[in-house]
């Protein structure tokens, strides 16, 4: 039963795929017929989906090549036969030769005939392309060539030599280059012979050739015949881009005796070969390589000298670092920069001493950087760190400031005892880079030393700096809380007043009740600096716990400036819910116009109404409409308030827009 089962499933299966090969293909032919270049593309899709349906089923491909023959008839378009020709190289047989062999003749077919003919490794397609080669000119007789060489085809050798002596120079050039792919014995005494008459006009096609004949004897194991090759090239009269390809091809081709042709070219007196010669050191095997080209350095140019560096650098070896590390004070700056970047990547504790004098002697910011750069990437671990730090403590300034920096980026968090150690510093570069790395790797527990050197800092001008480094450590302890009491703590040591308003402001970063209470506590305080810090923050409270507050010293503050930030303050946090606004936002806009005192204050305070999304809105806005002084003001809010609630409360919107048409100033 399971059988006959499965059998069944098996011929349903044939039968729900014959339409596809059969029915559709017809049709999808003659749709294919018709393409032009910017139709859809769908019918020339559906054939290649065929066609990779069909590897390993013979019949099908067979039926497939035929279809694709049919394409190739003149009634088709120019698209549709390149088409066809794509996939004839493909799945062509001998079946699809002769019509190929018809395009071929025609010089607007004979390109896409190629397309399939190069492909097809069939013996009698070399022998459609050679027989129609003779009868062909132009165009056409360039293709074919370049035919002919894609088969690397023997027999061909004989023709394309005879094409290489034609009088059409692309044709000479196109059989030069497909002489060079089949690379027979034949064809490279052909290509030889063409080295020894030097003729301008298919130099560039004797080169490539050349070059790529070389290259396949390397890879045969025929070192001997492609370095007689490169030497053949590698002459003063050649474009000094030929001898440059040729040079470095020479090296990786002759292993054994590139270091002594890198020494001839280091001595010589062709400066354009140098730095091929010098990129070529980092390849040799040779253990004393290092050593050898280090003694060279002294004797080439400093452009030369930065460009070896490089090349020791990649050896990377115990000479080649010694070499490096006797340049990091070489009076040339291009050679003294590539020393320093190639040193931190080699070396470790023993170039911190130099990289240190370098760095004293620089006020190039570009190479304070590399410098630095350089001492962070040292290897040696905690080796190189300490000589870094004993550096530090004897350095001053810049130098000082730029292995802080140095010591933060190995260390981490490991190095914020020597930070915090160097806040207390009264060189003001120093101090400035310990707050900068500070802030990068402090976590919650450094927070209460951080905060004594804020207050005891002794450079003013850093203060910024050192708020900066408590904020973001501040910002790192998640519990909100945990910051208050650290900052409350501080509070309560400290007497100086400056420092206790520094400390204040800090509480915006907790803001949280206690944060709060403590910051209405010292509105009381009786220094009046205190106070003031204490409502500047409080005006940039982030939420409306501290809405109360702001009302009370908006009603009784001692001075017009402190009523004017306290109605800042309100009015900044009533401009927060204006586009969640409810009828508590109302009401606190309500407070805000009972607690104005001028039409400048009414001004301000309708400019942040006008942001309110509810219609309660407009019923404070539109009583001022009677108000010259701020009836601008007022008509502005009214129209925003109705374009914000239309959709919701279109006939709020619609009856204030009427009213305002009608109250007169």
């Amino acid at each position: 039963m399971k059988s006959l089962i499965f059998a069944v499933l098996i011929a349903l299966g044939i039968i729900l795929t014959m339409p596809l090969y059969a029915a559709d293909l017809s049709q999808l032919i003659a749709d294919a017929a018709k393409y032009e270049s910017g139709q859809s593309v769908e019918p020339l899709q559906k054939i290649e989906q065929l066609i990779r349906d069909s590897v390993g089923k013979s019949d099908l491909q067979a039926e497939l090549e035929t279809a694709m023959i049919k394409l190739l008839t003149s009634n088709s378009t120019f698209e549709a036969r390149r088409f066809a020709c794509q996939q004839l190289a493909v799945i062509g047989t001998d079946a699809s030769l002769p019509v190929l062999a018809e395009l071929l003749k025609n010089e607007e077919t004979a390109g896409i005939a190629c397309l399939a003919l190069s492909c097809q490794r069939l013996p009698k397609a070399v022998e459609i392309l050679s027989n129609t080669l003779t009868a062909v000119r132009g165009r056409s007789r360039i293709q074919l060539i370049i035919a002919l060489g894609n088969h690397r085809d023997m027999q061909s050798v004989r023709l394309l030599t005879e094409m290489v002596r034609d009088t059409d120079t692309d044709v000479a050039c196109a059989a030069i280059i497909a002489l060079s792919k089949i690379a027979d014995k034949s064809s490279c005494e052909s290509i030889a012979a063409l080295r020894k008459e030097a003729k301008p006009a298919i130099a560039w096609a004797v080169i490539d050739a050349s070059l790529r004949v070389a290259e396949k004897l390397v890879a045969d194991g025929d070192r001997k015949e492609a370095l007689a090759i490169y030497m053949d090239l590698l002459q003063p009269t050649q474009p000094i881009n030929i001898q440059r390809g040729v040079l470095a091809a020479l090296f990786s081709a002759d292993k054994h005796g590139a270091e002594k042709r890198i020494l001839d070219v280091l001595h010589g007196s062709d400066s354009m070969l140098k730095p091929v010669a010098i990129a070529a050191v980092g390849l040799l095997k040779s253990r004393g390589a290092s050593k050898k080209f280090m003694a060279e350095l002294p004797k080439l140019q400093p452009c030369e000298q930065a460009m070896m560096i490089e090349a020791l650098a990649s050896r990377g070896d115990g000479a080649a670092v010694a070499a490096i590390r006797e340049k990091i004070l070489s009076s040339d700056v291009v050679v003294r920069r590539s020393a320093i970047a190639a040193i931190g990547k080699l070396d470790g504790a023993t170039s911190v001493p130099l990289l240190c004098q370098a760095l004293g002697k620089t006020q190039d910011d570009e190479e304070i950087q590399a410098i630095g750069s350089a001492l962070s990437d040292l290897k040696g671990g905690k080796k190189t760190n300490k000589i870094i730090m004993e550096e530090m403590k004897r350095a001053t300034g810049n130098t000082r400031s730029t292995l802080i920096s140095v010591i933060a980026k190995r260390c981490g968090h490991a190095a914020v005892p020597v930070l915090i150690e160097e806040t207390a510093g009264t060189d003001v570069a120093p101090v400035k880079a310990a707050f900068h790395s500070l802030a990068r790797f402090t976590t919650g527990d450094d927070l209460p030393v951080l905060l004594e050197r804020l207050v005891s800092l002794k450079i003013p001008e850093l203060r910024s700096d050192a708020e900066s480094a408590v904020v973001r450590t501040m910002a790192r302890i998640e519990n909100i809380s945990s910051r208050t009491d650290v900052v409350c703590a501080a509070l309560d040591k400290n007497s100086n007043n400056e420092s206790r308003c520094m400390l204040l402001r800090l509480l915006l970063n907790c803001a949280d009740a206690k944060a709060l209470a403590t910051l209405k506590a010292a509105l009381k305080d009786s220094n009046p600096d205190v106070r003031e810090t204490a409502i500047r923050t409080l005006t940039d409270w982030p939420d409306n716990s501290a809405w109360d507050t702001l009302i009370e010293i908006r009603k009784q503050a001692e001075k017009d400036l402190f009523r004017t930030l306290a109605l800042r303050g309100l009015v900044r946090l009533a401009t927060k819910q204006n586009a969640t606004a409810d009828t508590g936002s109302m009401d606190r806009y309500r407070q805000l116009f009972a607690n104005v005192q001028n039409d400048d204050e009414r001004k301000l305070v309708l400019s942040a109404l006008a942001g309110a999304v509810h219609p309660d809105a407009l019923q404070l806005a539109l009583p001022l409409l009677s108000n010259s002084a701020v009836r601008a003001e007022a008509e502005l809010a009214v129209k925003k308030i109705a374009a914000a609630i239309k959709d919701k409360n279109p006939q709020a919107a619609q009856d204030a827009l009427k009213k305002l048409k009608t109250t007169k100033p």
